[in-house]
């Protein structure tokens, strides 16, 4: 999500029914009885880490109450390390934030980008990885000039939309999903993609047709180049318990090498598990 996406400003709207629809199975996984927590915090649920996220791989993805993903596994950790059982909420990308900041949540999963704008009505966990921005196509440019006068695509919500739009007008393609945009880029319809590196790694795991990505690099055009991309977890406004709970745990992930493993195995350099500070 980063969607954000991620990064990224997403609007955040939809109406407490189409939450409330969107949820996910109402038993949540069981946590082991015989369990000392890690920390110590409170939840909406009493023994229950209630999470949000949209289908989103590699970062976020969910059957029932069972998550995956890069941000899946994390948050499957902090829950077993801390004896709880989970419950998830599969929304649209767009209501994810919504249901942490009215209560329907604990944690968002999927990769969001830390911004003011998100601070003020949720906590922010410290980065968990990096998520840089790169260029996707047949043999790539690393230059976003290079694209000048050519058909730009791109998920709504990143933070470099609004820049790109700027630049590129109408020759830059908005779309509703990552896929949406690869799926253009396969068929021609677009030049070029602008992604986060995670979705484009994703994307081309098993690609044979000639597609791969570079790094953009660093131009005030995209404002988002010039300060690497970090994900984080956004939690309930008010929890610095659970805020710090979570920090703890991603930095014993991260010196232990799990972080790194975890990402890893979705196709991401494990470099991403120490990203600069936000």
């Amino acid at each position: 999500m980063k969607f954000t996406l991620r990064t990224a400003a997403i609007v955040i709207a939809l109406s407490a029914s189409g939450l409330l629809t969107a949820c996910g199975s109402t038993s949540p996984t069981a946590a082991k009885a015989d369990c000392t927590p890690e920390t110590q915090f409170k939840t909406l649920q009493e023994a229950t880490l209630t999470v949000s996220g949209p289908d989103y791989p590699p970062l976020f993805t969910s059957q029932g109450n069972t998550m995956d993903g890069v941000d899946g596994k994390i948050l499957e950790s902090f829950a077993a390390a801390n004896c709880l059982q989970t419950q998830v909420k599969n929304l649209p990308a767009a209501g994810v934030i919504e249901s942490v900041k009215s209560g329907q949540a604990d944690v968002a999963a999927g990769g969001w980008y830390p911004t003011k704008e998100r601070a003020q009505i949720v906590n922010l966990s410290d980065p968990a990885y990096s998520d840089t921005v790169v260029l996707v196509g047949k043999n790539p440019s690393s230059k976003i000039t290079d694209y000048a006068g050519k058909k730009i695509g791109t998920t709504q919500g990143y933070l470099w939309v609004d820049d790109l739009t700027k630049w590129a007008g109408d020759n830059a393609k908005l779309y509703q999903s990552p896929d949406a945009v690869y799926q253009d880029l396969v068929a021609g319809r677009i030049d070029v993609a602008l992604m986060a590196v995670n979705e484009a790694a994703y994307r081309l795991k098993s690609s044979d047709n000639g597609i791969s990505y570079v790094q953009l690099e660093p131009t005030s055009i995209i404002k988002a180049t010039q300060n690497p991309s970090v994900t984080c977890f956004p939690s309930s406004k008010g929890n610095d318990e659970l805020t710090t709970a979570l920090n703890n745990h991603i930095k014993k992930l991260r010196d232990s090498g799990r972080l790194g493993e975890i990402l890893k195995s979705f196709n991401i350099d494990p470099a991403a598990a120490n990203p600069p500070k936000a």
